[in-house]
């Protein structure tokens, strides 16, 4: 249960790091399809983290005129950090940081964007209660209510070990995140996992304090959303084994803002599949903000 630990981007890595608040650098990869850009998306991730290079084919699909910023949460990928037991809470003030120190966060005629899939939904709401001035926000497969799924779904003799983890070692990484990819029904969905879990940029295990600060922010999507007073585009792919389906129609209804729009897409899956079948709809719904 341990994970790997931090790698040194090399030389030709395109980015950068910005120092944050605390002394800490955080890893920032940016792009840009065209020079003169119209808005600023911020692909947020949650506590496992972020590989742009995996990523590359839905940066490019959300950068349509739009320059696309990922960053690496503290903990995870190139940032600096505790890999495993980084407080979610420190993840969302980077962020917060990094975002209102962007210059197009001060320009008038760029908007900034939050993209959020799974469990990064709940980490890109909680910035968006935070950051007044968000102009919109993209979010996939919403976790807010779960399915019990095989290779995924701890078992009891998993939940006793937590237990004994949350009271004599809570800092300790011991919850696996990246499940197990063999119990996965969905072949694309497990072609993924198996990546992420091969995929030295990504954290695989947490600790007992990282968790129960994690299940704070996503059991907090309900009330972000009712406080929510800006665009949103839901989407949530049918064939998502993992999500339920209510949990997206109950952020969806108790959503404070009028501008709001919820896609089923079809055949979509928990993992990418849902982005890129959504493709066209997220390029319109972006020009009409």
């Amino acid at each position: 249960m341990k994970n790997p630990d931090r790698p040194i981007p090399e030389e030709n890595e395109t980015g950068t790091f910005i120092t944050v608040r605390d002394g800490i650098e955080i890893f920032v990869y940016e792009f840009a399809s065209v020079g003169d850009f119209k808005n600023t998306i911020y692909i947020i991730s949650g506590i496992t983290g972020i590989n742009h290079k995996s990523e590359k084919d839905i940066i490019e699909l959300l950068s349509n005129k739009n320059r696309i910023v990922v960053i690496h949460p503290r903990g995870t990928g190139y940032s600096e950090g505790s890999r495993g037991d980084t407080s979610p809470e420190s993840i969302i003030e980077d962020y917060c940081e990094i975002i209102e120190g962007d210059s197009s966060f001060f320009s008038a005629d760029k908007k900034i964007i939050l993209f959020g899939h799974s469990m990064s939904c709940a980490f890109a709401l909680e910035v968006a209660a935070r950051i007044r001035s968000i102009d919109g926000l993209i979010l996939v497969n919403l976790p807010y209510r779960l399915k019990p799924v095989k290779g995924m779904s701890p078992g009891f003799s998993a939940y006793m070990k937590y237990i004994g983890y949350y009271l004599f070692a809570p800092h300790s990484p011991v919850v696996n995140m990246a499940g197990d990819p063999s119990a996965i029904m969905d072949e694309s969905d497990r072609i993924e996992s198996e990546l992420r879990n091969n995929d030295s940029l990504l954290v695989k295990y947490f600790s007992m304090h990282c968790m129960t600060e994690s299940k704070r922010i996503m059991d907090a999507m309900a009330e972000n959303a009712m406080e929510a007073d800006i665009p949103l585009l839901l989407l949530y792919g049918e064939n998502d084994n993992i999500v339920d389906r209510s949990g997206c129609d109950e952020i969806f209804s108790v959503w404070k803002g009028q501008n709001k729009r919820f896609e089923l897409i079809k055949e979509g899956s928990h993992g990418k599949s849902t982005v890129i079948r959504s493709a066209e709809v997220i390029s319109k719904w972006i020009e009409r903000l």
